[in-house]
């Protein structure tokens, strides 16, 4: 066996033995005639590598053999194509509509799926009104809409996204009690609330708490319908000027704070604004899931306490 595959390892929730490196081993020499996606999709689909949905795992597959490839695995080239324009923000903003009252006067109010006919608006809405903007999200993720339905017709009071956690951050796998191979295990059940946002004009006291507290809700079901497993953390980032007053008065735990490098920082050179690291728990025994080993052979379903 080829040292370089280095099994047994994990990657996210799918255990990899020595016996389902053999046969990639044996698959990649054998299909040497395939283009990197359709060797990706082989691959899938004889280990097989797929989601509790039946989705191919393609994006972890890509991810892994890139990494064999830096290590000297001889895999076929990656085709480049060139880029397609994606007509994110081509959409129109929602308007904004003056609402001064109370929360309990809004009620109820609702959080949301975002259907694709409306991805468009929101995206719009999320790039005109945010601070910080709005640009494609990759990965997981899952937005909604902000609802007061006290009228004929749900007024829409702003938007949320979750969407896929942070590689690495020094505090927050420190607070969770991870070394590198359990957060490359368990990961993907966190995810991030990277976007959160009431549109300007509306003046209600406690409804961003009341809203992160409704999305914490129906997170887990939704996530689980679209990517067939459902998230124990929700982690976000707070940004001076801001405090994350918000976060505090929903039962948010702050954590710590980012090192100032960023996402994409391979060279650690990096000089971005520190952010303080808040946390939420989605179920009681988050640790445990987030800690315990499965035994070799479980399916990760059965040794997650949702």
């Amino acid at each position: 066996m080829d040292a370089r595959f280095d099994a047994p390892f994990w990657v996210g929730e799918r255990y990899f033995a020595e016996a389902d490196i053999a046969l990639m081993h044996t698959t990649i020499t054998q299909c040497q005639g395939l283009s990197r996606g359709e060797l990706v999709s082989t691959l899938c689909e004889i280990l097989p590598w797929k989601s509790p949905t039946g989705q191919l795992r393609r994006g972890a597959c890509h991810g892994l053999l890139d990494d064999w490839e830096a290590r000297g695995v001889e895999l076929p080239p990656k085709r480049t194509h060139a880029p397609t324009p994606r007509p994110e923000h081509q959409g129109t903003p929602v308007p904004l509509l003056t609402v001064r009252t109370t929360l309990a006067a809004l009620q109820p109010v609702q959080v949301v799926p975002v259907r694709d006919a409306d991805r468009l608006a929101w995206n719009a809405t999320m790039a005109t009104y945010h601070p910080l903007g709005f640009r494609r999200i990759c990965g997981t993720r899952q937005a909604y809409w902000i609802l007061s339905t006290t009228e004929a017709s749900p007024r829409i009071l702003g938007g949320i996204l979750f969407a896929t956690a942070a590689k690495a951050l020094r505090d927050r796998d420190t607070w969770i009690g991870w070394d590198p191979a359990l957060r490359a295990r368990f990961r993907a059940r966190i995810v991030s609330n990277s976007r959160f946002l009431i549109l300007p004009s509306i003046q209600v006291t406690n409804l961003a708490s009341h809203v992160l507290r409704l999305a914490a809700q129906r997170l887990p079901a939704d996530w689980t319908a679209r990517y067939g497993f459902a998230p124990v953390l929700v982690e976000t980032f707070v940004e001076a000027p801001w405090r994350g007053t918000v976060y505090a008065a929903a039962n948010w735990t702050q954590v710590g704070e980012t090192t100032g490098r960023g996402r994409n920082d391979r060279h650690k050179t990096a000089t971005l604004p520190r952010k303080t690291i808040w946390m939420y728990p989605l179920i009681r025994q988050w640790r445990r899931a987030l800690l315990t080993p499965w035994p070799v052979g479980m399916d990760a379903e059965e040794g997650f306490d949702a």
